[in-house]
């Protein structure tokens, strides 16, 4: 019995070093997850399979002093870091329409090879913003850069302690809480061999991973069209100011009184500041339309110096209501007036209608029927004045 006991405890023992990997590892909040798994490729149809905590984080870690000795060991820069001037040494391999890279000729780890980063020129902050490092070592066949990946394994097992290593063929991870490290053995166009070490920053994204030229295309032309968006409403916003101070000089010097405080403020769709002032009463209270439209536009004039001309546009709606409307502009200002009435029928048949007994029972606390009520609305827009124009808007890029 005693023996038994001792078995299920070591049974529990082992069992309990398996759970929560991640946990031992001293991940936290979110990354303590051990189902969430990412993959990576290293060719054609060739999917490799780890936690989603080995390739990408979403809690913040320190860099550790191991993770800081193997930077320094493969000789490259601190991933995701951003310089106002390119480290010394480097020199550009390639210039795409939104990465550039840089490499420079070095020996790490007792073998002599190239060291390079992806990076992105930021015109607004002045720096060159960096993502993957890389330390890459070139054979004439398979079998050396082979020997490299191994050797190079057994390097940072042996003197950068990482968490786990996660083998793959001809690839494998080194796991750690704030880095990616990757070695993969490929094949150059060439017919030679690299193997290649790839480092990067999991807290920070830093410019980005790479993407294919026609991706790059793609996104500068959508970062162009946002800058250009930008510099244009920012052109917009002080031509409309300074059009509506002349607006508001001429509307003083004329004595115009406009909406008052009872109107709100906002944008037109083009842009010009715009105001608007509604208003109801019980229809009950209005005993000629066509008087009450005159007294109203004639006040609305007078506020804002146009003239209405002609008959107002009469329309009636499905909801009950006719709706009588005009515009009229002036030097400073475009002015629509809108008026809502009841159809007669429906004023009438509410002014005939005997009052109703106040209901009983379960209705008792009913609220009686609204009366219909006549509703207005005041517009007005303000002029660009001469010498101010807003220029054209911009166009998103074309796909």
């Amino acid at each position: 019995m005693k023996k038994t006991i001792i078995a299920a405890a070591m049974v529990a023992l082992l069992a309990g070093c398996g759970e929560n990997e991640a946990k031992r590892f001293g991940y936290k909040g979110v990354d303590l997850s051990d189902d969430d798994n990412m993959f990576f490729t290293t060719g054609l149809a060739v999917t490799n399979w780890v936690p989603a905590r080995v390739l990408s984080v979403c809690e913040e870690y320190p860099i550790s002093p191991d993770e800081a000795a193997l930077i320094a060991a493969a000789g490259v820069i601190t991933p995701s870091e951003s310089f106002e001037k390119v480290p010394e040494g480097y020199a550009k391999a390639s210039e795409e329409p939104w990465f550039v890279m840089w490499t420079k000729e070095s020996e790490n780890f007792g073998r002599k090879g190239v060291n390079g980063f992806i990076s992105h020129w930021n015109e607004d902050k002045n720096v060159w913003e960096t993502s993957e490092t890389y330390f890459s070592s070139y054979y004439p066949d398979e079998a050396g850069a082979l020997a490299a990946l191994a050797e190079t394994r057994k390097i940072i097992g042996d003197k950068f302690s990482p968490k786990k290593f996660h083998d793959f063929d001809k690839c494998w991870v080194a796991e750690y809480l704030r880095l990616r490290v990757m070695c993969i053995v490929g094949q150059k166009p060439d017919g030679t061999w690299s193997c290649m070490l790839d480092i990067n920053d999991k807290c920070r994204p830093g410019c980005g991973q790479w993407e294919p030229v026609e991706a790059q295309d793609e996104r500068l032309a959508d970062y162009k069209y946002r800058k250009a968006l930008a510099a244009w409403r920012a052109e917009k916003a002080k031509i409309l100011e300074g059009n509506h101070a002349a607006v508001e000089k001429l509307r003083a010097e004329k004595g115009l009184a406009l909406l008052g405080s009872e109107a709100r403020e906002f944008e037109s769709q083009d842009g010009r500041k715009a105001y608007v002032r509604i208003g109801t009463c019980d229809a009950a209270s209005v005993t000629n339309r066509l008087e009450f439209w005159k007294e109203k536009a004639e006040a609305l004039a007078a506020a804002t110096g146009v003239v209405f001309e002609g008959e107002p546009t009469s329309e009636e709606d499905p909801s009950g209501y006719v709706a009588l409307g005009l515009v009229a502009s002036s030097e400073l200002y475009d002015v629509r007036l809108d008026i809502a009435f009841p159809r007669p029928a429906d004023a009438k048949e509410e002014a005939e209608k005997p009052a109703e007994e106040k209901p009983e029972g379960e209705n008792a606390e009913e609220e009686p029927a609204p009366k219909p009520s006549v509703e207005w609305r005041e517009l007005c827009f303000e002029k660009l004045q001469p010498g101010f124009a807003i220029p054209p808007r911009p166009q998103p890029p074309k796909r």
